[in-house]
Formats: C-alpha cells, sequence, structure tokens
C-alpha cells in the first residue's frame, strides 16, 4: 500500500491552500498512491481567532475533497477541519473513499489548550477499512496520549495516521511520540504537519519500525522536505502482523486494572 503525506502551506483563504492540494495530487499521483494524509486546521492561518469562518470554509473544503478523491481514485483523510454536528464544532478528520463517498470521521478526542474554550472533545476511537486496509485516526495532540494508539491497534487497525499543526518548537518532542508509538504499538505511522515559518516549520514525516528475523528496532524516520512537500512511502501491512499480535498478547490487563482501581481507592480515602 502507497502512502503519500502532504505538508500544505498555510495560506490566508482556503481556496489558495485547495489550489496548492491540488498541485501535490497532481504531483505525487505519478507514483499512484492508495492513501493521502493532510494535516489538521490546514485552511487557515489562525482558526480559532477566526472562528466562524474556519467552521464555513470547513464545510465547503469538505465538498472539494469529495471531489479530489473521486477525480484522483485516492482515499483522502481531510486532516482537521472544525465540523458543526448537533449544534457542537468539533475537530474532525473525514475519510473520504476513492469514490468521494465519505465512509466517516475521527473526531479529536485530547483538546489542545484554548481549543477546550470554543470546541466540544470526541468521544472515542474507531477505525475504518479502506483500500483493504483498517487504519485509525489520532489528530494532532491525541499521539500524546499512549492509550490513543493502543486503543486503535487493539480495535485492529495496520496503520496509524496522525494529521497535526505542531509549532516549530515542538517538532522533536513530537516526533519521538511518534517513534514510541510506532515501537510499542508495532506499527507504521504517517503524520502530516503544516509549513509557514518561523512558527510552523513542517516535519511531516512516515515513521516505520525496522523488522529483523526476530526483532523489532527502533523505527526509521523520513521526513518531507521544507516547504510545501509531500512523503510517498510503501508499506506491507501484513510485515509486522506478528509482531504486532506478539506485542498486544504479552499485555497483562488484569494487572493494570487492578493498580488502576487501587489509586481510585487511595484517591477516595
Amino acid at each position: 500500500m502507497k502512502i503519500a503525506v502532504l505538508q500544505l502551506q498555510l495560506r490566508e483563504e482556503a481556496e489558495e491552500a485547495l489550489g496548492d492540494l491540488e498541485r501535490l495530487l497532481n504531483f505525487v499521483n505519478r507514483r499512484e498512491p492508495d492513501i493521502v494524509l493532510l494535516p489538521e486546521a490546514w485552511i487557515s492561518r489562525d482558526p480559532l481567532s477566526n472562528f466562524d469562518k474556519a467552521v464555513a470554509q470547513s464545510e465547503a473544503v469538505l465538498e472539494s475533497l469529495c471531489r479530489l478523491a473521486a477525480e484522483h481514485g485516492v482515499v483522502i483523510l481531510g486532516g482537521g477541519l472544525y465540523i458543526l454536528r448537533e449544534g457542537k464544532v468539533r475537530v474532525s478528520c473525514p475519510v473520504i473513499d476513492n469514490r468521494g463517498e465519505i465512509v466517516g470521521s475521527q473526531e479529536k478526542v485530547h483538546l489542545f489548550r484554548g481549543e477546550h474554550k470554543v470546541l466540544q472533545k470526541g468521544e472515542s476511537f474507531r477505525t475504518f477499512k479502506v483500500k483493504g486496509a483498517e487504519i485509525g485516526v489520532a489528530i494532532c495532540h491525541d499521539i500524546v496520549y499512549p492509550e490513543a494508539a493502543r486503543t486503535l491497534v487493539l480495535s485492529g487497525a495496520q496503520i496509524l495516521f496522525n494529521p497535526a499543526r505542531i509549532v516549530s518548537h515542538g517538532i522533536e518532542a513530537w516526533q519521538l511520540y511518534l517513534k514510541v508509538r510506532s515501537l510499542e504499538n508495532r506499527i507504521p505511522i504517517y503524520a502530516a504537519n503544516i509549513w509557514s515559518p518561523p512558527k510552523y516549520a513542517g516535519g511531516s514525516c512516515a515513521v516505520k519500525p525496522v523488522k529483523y528475523p526476530d526483532e523489532v528496532y527502533l523505527p526509521e524516520l523520513i521526513r518531507a522536505r521544507h516547504g510545501l512537500s509531500a512523503v510517498v512511502d510503501e508499506t506491507d501491512i501484513e510485515a509486522l502482523s506478528g509482531a504486532r499480535r506478539e506485542r498486544l498478547i504479552g499485555r497483562t490487563p488484569r494487572a493494570y486494572l487492578e493498580s488502576y482501581r487501587g489509586n481510585l481507592d487511595g484517591d477516595q480515602s
């Protein structure tokens, strides 16, 4: 399976960002990717300060993404859009199949700082079946919490995706989180960030555990170039299935649960 991670540049208007997206899709289409990943909040320079506009733009952009997915015959993971549902706005990553149909969406569960004031957090993680692979999405700050990635892996995810909006001084820590989540779960992770220096310096990447005959070693990290760019990587979704199964079988859930209950009892006393 081929994955394309797109590193998009922040623009003043969503239409300009869509123009960049179309150019990158035309570029990577020569490699015939199966899945294309976009960053979080790529349609606005400052979405929380222009909240109503970001929500309105997200609805229009979603229609364009469906059209582009059908035109290019690829699955598009829409990054992080601001979607209004039941009177609440959530950061949502739409999963759009290669026919241009929305097959589902993953909402951001762990909001970051000021997001709590205006956004509703997601309540759960789910996997999606696309192009014969089971995939999971953890949006930006979700990757900080090991429970998020582990929940998706326990649900059968074979690939994880992390659409993000990471400031320049946070990129090193972000990539470390990606490596650790990849290593501890024996799973490839694809992560997209935005480009708008000096505040946002990209760092989009593919992170893949290196498997030798009997061991899995520190994951390799394939970085995107600076600026508007892409990483196209090919991965075998079955290559790590045995190592991942072995890692999951080695868990002792009862011990974790008992320790958790014990801590709760201590807090109540």
